[in-house]
């Protein structure tokens, strides 16, 4: 969504000399200043190269896990070095561990953006680093693993594979995080931190240049707890591509291929039965577009499967909103047949910064319903979630709240069970979505 118009305490921040938000590339190899340590490692013995600090450990951004299916894994993480150590342990429920090497590929940044209203964000510096990817293979379907780097013994975390159909998991959905503006995501993942939880979607968004006080280097470091809880998946915002050179440079280098069957756009994955879609809201969803042609596709190919349940798709340009953005009729308009057909029980948006849940009826059979749920509310300016009340579809919307929210879900054997919390920890909504 829109960037906030910060007033607050941007002259005197402004005026401890923050540099401008786009620098010319200058230094050759590494990651921010000092404090981007704590994102890779301690800052004890970081070494300088070209101007710029990079952790002893070599490590500039801590690992995270995409591309789970019930028997493999891709964990990827960056480098400010090369050479350094590319292996990865990974330990089963019980002991049982294997190390994995990873592959390691170079990639030049060109150009240097900074936080200039946010002095504790590291900022995002131009030159070489090293991507790493372990493809962790021969895993058992249902199982949660624990893993740690080599090279720093607390970049750890955990992944679940995929279970067996039928067997219930749990999994959590944010959007909108802006975690430089009012630390409301880090909050939120401190609140639901032992919650239950196989993966995390994610409904766009991910971090705000616009809003002065965010970079890559600094949501890295202050959400590693989101990215070692399990899985990320997810989905592209138009706060993606704030940069010419944004999308390229950080979102596709860093989240590219993230799932199955789609683009580096739009994706699914299985999990449970339950079969997940992301799709890109910028590029839109025309009619036989070719996204349009993927996800029909897609979807029936899914229901057609051995031990399908029901799919879930996400996305982050509203399709159904009361809030102060637009909704998009034509795609829901377009998609609505085959959400029907092909059994989607359970849509999440973002976008809207705030929290909403729609009820709604399935025009081909009346008492199953869809329900939609607006998880917007991960850390940007909140909006205002009645500004277009009017609409006809608000009449459908069963719950709202103008508050910082994750939204925490349970598959069951006889429905989705969702659960939508603020950073104060207190449950804002709660439902059910029946399989029937």
């Amino acid at each position: 969504m829109r960037p906030l118009a910060l007033a607050l305490a941007a002259a005197p921040l402004l005026a401890l000399g923050c540099s401008s938000n786009s620098d010319p590339a200058g230094s050759g190899g590494a990651a921010g200043h000092a404090g981007q340590a704590g994102a890779g490692g301690a800052a004890g013995g970081a070494e300088e190269d070209g101007g710029a600090v990079c952790a002893a450990s070599g490590i500039s951004k801590r690992p995270w896990v995409q591309r789970v299916d019930g028997t493999s894994a891709l964990m990827r993480w960056e480098s400010c070095r090369e050479g350094t150590s590319g292996e990865v342990t990974f330990t089963a429920p019980g002991g049982a561990s294997s190390t994995v090497q990873a592959t390691e590929s170079p990639f030049v940044i060109d150009n240097r953006y900074t936080a200039p209203l946010n002095l504790d964000a590291p900022a995002d510096e131009p030159g070489t680093y090293y991507m790493k990817e372990a493809r962790l293979t021969g895993l058992t379907p249902g199982v949660c693993y624990t893993y740690a780097l080599t090279a720093d013994a607390s970049a750890t975390g955990r992944f679940c594979t995929s279970p067996p159909s039928g067997t219930p998991f749990h999994f959590q959905a944010i959007g909108d995080t802006n975690p430089g503006l009012a630390k409301a995501p880090q909050a939120l993942l401190e609140i639901t931190k032992s919650e239950p939880s196989d993966f995390l979607l994610h409904a766009g968004d991910l971090q705000y240049y616009a809003s002065g006080m965010d970079t890559w280097a600094y949501w890295f470091r202050e959400l590693a707890p989101m990215l070692s809880r399990g899985a990320f998946l997810p989905c592209i915002g138009n706060h993606e591509y704030e940069k010419p050179d944004e999308y390229e440079q950080y979102y596709h280098r860093l989240f590219g291929n993230a799932g199955f069957d789609g683009t580096d756009a739009y994706y699914r994955f299985e999990h449970g039965g339950v079969y997940f879609f992301a799709l890109d809201t910028e590029q839109g969803i025309a009619e036989n577009s070719p996204q349009h042609q993927w996800v029909t596709q897609q979807l029936a190919d899914a229901k057609g499967r051995p031990g399908f349940r029901f799919s879930v798709v996400f996305f982050h340009k509203p399709f159904l909103t009361c809030g102060d953005t637009g909704q998009n009729d034509a795609a829901r308009n377009l998609l609505t047949p085959a959400f029907e057909a092909n059994d989607v029980r359970l849509v999440i948006q973002g976008h809207m910064h705030g929290y909403e849940r729609f009820v709604v009826p399935m025009t081909s059979a009346p008492s199953k319903t869809i329900t939609y749920v607006t998880a917007g509310g991960g850390g940007g300016s909140l909006g205002n979630i009645d500004e277009n009340i009017a609409r006809a579809e608000c009449a459908l919307r069963a719950k709202r709240a103008k508050s910082y929210n994750i939204v925490l879900f349970e598959v069951t054997a006889s429905g989705i069970n969702g659960k939508a919390v603020d950073r104060k920890g207190e449950v804002i909504d709660s439902f059910t979505q029946a399989l029937d």
